[in-house]
């Protein structure tokens, strides 16, 4: 991306120099859902977590809870450096109700088979990371995605849904995204949706990121009219991928080069106009 991607004059007449980023990192859970019923091998999640991983200890698993521990992402503590740990959770009775992704579906755009597939599932596991929210974020993804990838292959899912996102994948695309030569890092971590906001001005559509706010990092929201909207989503991936790779360097009065050379939005910091509760960048496409 292109160093005059941000301009960082500050508007001193809009701009406020206390405003900042105020989300924290949040634990990252996703679950695995299936037609057919579980069964956990441990054998083979175990050689398909060495196959990512160069160092990985398991506990003492037993049953349907499974821990590991990757030491070579770790955080030093007070009194101690833990490393970062994923668990496998397994309930006793693990149905999946295709109701509770209801919200997901409506912003499944880039898996148009999602409804079908999800309507077949009955039953799931829920994979968490622990330990992990004090590693800079793109250590904390980098680990994330190994753990959630040797997973797949272990246990070979119909549908994987990502919670800090609310984005449902297919399971095998987001293996090859993840691990190819140029890997889509955020793909499954960040959803972008769409919405056509019906109680305000005639053709006004939102465009939000959500799944940043779970790194600690400010998601992004766009309200626009006479744009094609597709574009938008476009230029907000971009934005994602540019917080991701160079941390909060957008400070409030930056401008941004919009969907062409010649538009220059302005970003302020603000609270989300739709859920879930998190501080976004506000994007302004107004050049006045």
């Amino acid at each position: 991306m292109s160093s005059d991607f941000i301009n960082p004059e500050n508007d001193p007449a809009n701009a406020s120099s206390e405003e900042s980023v105020e989300n924290a990192p949040q634990m990252l859970h996703v679950r695995f859902l299936f037609a057919q019923p579980i069964s956990l091998d441990q054998a083979r999640i175990t050689a398909e977590l060495r196959n990512e991983f160069a160092r990985v200890d398991e506990a003492d698993n037993e049953g349907n809870a499974l821990l590991y521990f990757f030491p070579d992402y770790s955080v030093q503590y007070q009194d101690a450096r833990v490393p970062a740990q994923g668990a496998v959770l397994l309930a006793e009775e693990p149905q999946f109700d295709p109701e509770s992704v209801a919200a997901a579906l409506t912003q499944s755009w880039h898996w148009p088979e999602a409804a079908d597939v999800v309507q077949q599932c009955r039953y799931e596991f829920l994979v968490t990371d622990m330990m992990s929210r004090g590693l800079e974020h793109q250590q904390r993804v980098g680990y994330f995605q190994k753990f959630v990838v040797a997973l797949i292959k272990a246990t070979r899912p119909q549908a994987v849904h990502f919670g800090a996102s609310d984005k449902l994948v297919n399971p095998f695309a987001y293996v090859l995204a993840v691990t190819d030569e140029e890997p889509d890092v955020l793909n499954g971590l960040l959803n972008v949706r769409f919405f056509n906001i019906a109680d305000g001005a005639e053709g006004q559509m939102l465009v939000d990121t959500l799944g940043l706010h779970a790194l600690g990092l400010p998601d992004f929201q766009i309200l626009f009219q006479e744009m094609d909207p597709n574009q938008v989503v476009g230029a907000v991936w971009s934005y994602a991928n540019y917080i991701y790779e160079n941390g909060v360097v957008i400070e409030p009065g930056n401008t941004i080069q919009g969907l062409t050379p010649a538009d220059m939005w302005t970003c302020y910091y603000a609270d989300a106009a739709v859920a879930p509760a998190r501080i976004v960048i506000d994007v302004d496409t107004d050049p006045q």
